[in-house]
């Protein structure tokens, strides 16, 4: 038994310490899950409340593309002139909302506003903010005329400055449009119990130059109020002089901080409009970029006091100049497709028509010259095109030869003794051509590549086709039209008419073509959509959109996702078809198949692999697409 017993202590003891050390283990690990799970609960409420919070915000936020066009209508309802209006997008990094400004033309807004106000007030509405800031920004434009020169200026000094300016164009505009005074005033919150800091009596001093009711005995802004009553608001430099003067009166105790002390309400641009870059002092030419709303040869505010009645008389007929370009149209604005919420979004895209800068008309002289041996090889098919049908009109009393079928009819009535038809003749006369036609040309920066195995760029060769096809379109008698375009971003499309429908083919024409150069990026969809536009003004029976292209759609804004640029276009090529436009690409992209045949459908498309004869294939193609 002790032998027994010896043997057994071994193995026992062993056995006991492992189950202890399982146990251990097994306890240890519950109270770990426990804390894990108590601790993930702590987070997952937390993270609860933050995503309720965001959920909140979002909710209470109105979204400047749902507003884009109610702004656009309201400014051009006080003005008589369309403003360029550009969402300023927002930070993913912050939660704050970025305030507008003005800045070559175009007014920025927020790509949010958020609805109540941020300043707390529920009464002012995310549309509100919107309607006051672009008005805002649109004073500026109207009554800014000049910069002011920032030299020798301090910053505290240009802050009272850019204040009393913001004041003078709101109330040259209030005295025009009494109604925009309630929709300022109701977002100036400041009161007498804000003297903490140099902003809060910026603030105070911007509510009490707008609301004559606002109470506010303070010596400083006292002053403001007189040197604002009793100045010249029809001089733009006024604001110079009376900022100057009231600066150098602020006798507080406070330093002016350009960072922290921002303006209170929150629909006032960043001022950045009114002061002339340090690199710009020495040109005068680009004194007026800002004020897209008046001539640019007008004369300075130094030359010439221009009042607030022919300011305003000026806005229904001018012009807007973008950056270094020529004369632009007022923006239209288009939706886009979104294949993923499976849903237009509406106001997205801004569309510009701008005029292309003319080129040498002996770059086509020489087109011409070089492709005799072509054209003469393209005249018998013109002719077959122009006289190449015949259509016979029945049931005429008077007419070129009698209708055989008509007159057996008529001799069968006779001897069944009913009355029989007299309109037994007929006549032959050609078929009219009634088909309008648009050639949409893709202008994009890869058109300026060299074709695979040739010297000339592919600009180069769509200029050829063009001048060929518009040579030989206008001796058949085609109404056509030849349009380009390209683009950065859904801001930005440009959109250029070469030659239009009402515009023969002559030296204005031919010099544009001349002059047609490749730039930006591809957004075709909007292009699309324009073009059937122009189409759709049009009253022939039929008619057709022909793109050349070198490329899928592209831009600059989309990255990663050619998917989204492909089906906007492929949805704008069917909105075409619903209003009667037929369209056909010519892609001179080798690798075009797949995503052209997609946009355009299967028998909508050729893709010219080898370019040599090119200009005559097309000219087939377009015989046979209108007989």
């Amino acid at each position: 038994m002790r032998h027994a017993h010896a043997l057994s202590i071994p193995f026992v003891l062993p056995a006991i310490l492992t189950g202890c050390e399982i146990a251990m283990k097994a306890r240890i690990k519950r109270l770990a899950s426990g804390v894990k799970n108590y601790l993930g609960k702590d987070r997952t409420v937390k993270g609860r409340k933050e995503s309720a919070t965001a959920a909140r915000q979002e909710i209470n936020k109105t979204r400047f593309i749902n507003v884009q066009r109610r702004i656009n209508i309201y400014l051009r309802a006080l003005w008589g002139s369309e403003f360029i209006l550009v969402a300023i997008p927002a930070d993913p990094g912050s939660r704050s909302v970025r305030k507008p400004y003005v800045a070559k033309n175009f007014i920025h807004l927020p790509d949010a506003c958020h609805d109540p106000a941020p300043g707390g007030d529920a009464h002012v509405t995310g549309l509100d903010i919107y309607r006051a800031a672009a008005v805002h920004a649109a004073a500026h434009i109207v009554y800014s005329s000049s910069h002011f020169p920032d030299q020798s200026l301090s910053k505290w000094q240009k802050a009272v400055i850019s204040t009393i300016e913001d004041a003078r164009v709101e109330m040259l505009a209030i005295l025009q449009f009494p109604g925009l005074k309630p929709l300022w005033s109701m977002q100036h919150t400041a009161t007498p119990l804000n003297n903490k800091t140099a902003g809060d009596y910026l603030d105070r001093l911007a509510r009490a130059l707008l609301d004559e009711t606002y109470q506010d005995d303070d010596p400083w802004i006292t002053e403001g109020r007189a040197l604002f009553k009793a100045g010249d608001l029809e001089r733009q430099h006024v604001s110079v002089e009376m900022g100057i003067k009231l600066a150098q009166a602020f006798r507080k105790n406070i330093k002016f901080d350009v960072r922290s002390d921002l303006p209170g309400a929150f629909y006032r641009d960043d001022n950045r409009c009114l002061w002339k870059p340090a690199h710009d002092q020495h040109d005068e030419e680009e004194e007026l970029p800002d004020s897209i709303l008046k001539h640019k040869n007008a004369p300075l505010e130094s030359e010439k006091v221009v009042s607030t009645s022919e300011n305003i008389k000026q806005t229904e007929q001018l012009i807007r100049r973008p950056e270094g370009g020529e004369p632009i149209s007022a923006p239209f604005i288009y939706g886009e497709w979104d294949y993923k919420s499976q849903a237009i979004t509406p106001s997205w895209v801004t569309l510009r028509e701008m005029l292309s800068k003319p080129g040498d008309l002996q770059i086509v002289d020489n087109i011409i010259a070089q492709n005799t041996h072509l054209i003469s090889r393209m005249k018998t098919l013109l002719d077959s095109i122009r006289y190449g049908g015949l259509r016979r009109i029945r049931k005429l009393e008077v007419g070129d030869e009698i209708d055989i079928n008509a007159a057996i009819r008529a001799r069968i009535d006779i001897r069944l003794h009913m009355q029989p038809d007299q309109r037994v003749m007929m006549r032959t006369v050609r078929k009219k051509r009634d088909i309008s036609v648009l050639v949409l040309l893709d202008l994009s920066n890869s058109m300026n590549e060299k074709v695979k195995g040739q010297e000339h760029t592919v600009l180069e060769l769509t200029r050829q086709v063009c001048v060929l096809f518009a040579d030989s379109l206008e001796k058949i008698g085609d109404p056509f039209a030849i349009h380009g375009f390209c683009s950065k971003s859904r801001h930005f499309v440009e959109y250029y008419r070469l030659k239009d429908f009402d515009q023969h083919y002559e030296d204005v024409s031919k010099a544009r073509i001349a002059g047609m150069s490749g730039q930006l990026a591809t957004r075709m969809g909007a292009a699309i959509r324009h073009a059937t536009y122009h189409l759709n003004q049009q009253k022939s029976g039929k008619k057709l959109l022909m793109i050349i292209t070198d490329g899928a759609p592209d831009d600059s804004d989309v990255f990663g996702n050619k998917k989204y640029l492909l089906l906007d276009a492929k949805k704008a090529v069917e909105e075409g078809g619903r209003d009667g436009v037929d369209t056909y690409c010519v892609s001179l992209d080798p690798n075009a198949d797949e995503y052209v045949s997609r946009i355009f459908g299967a028998k909508n498309y050729i893709v010219f692999d080898h370019i040599r004869f090119m200009p005559e294939k097309l000219f087939l193609l377009y015989a046979g697409l209108t007989r």
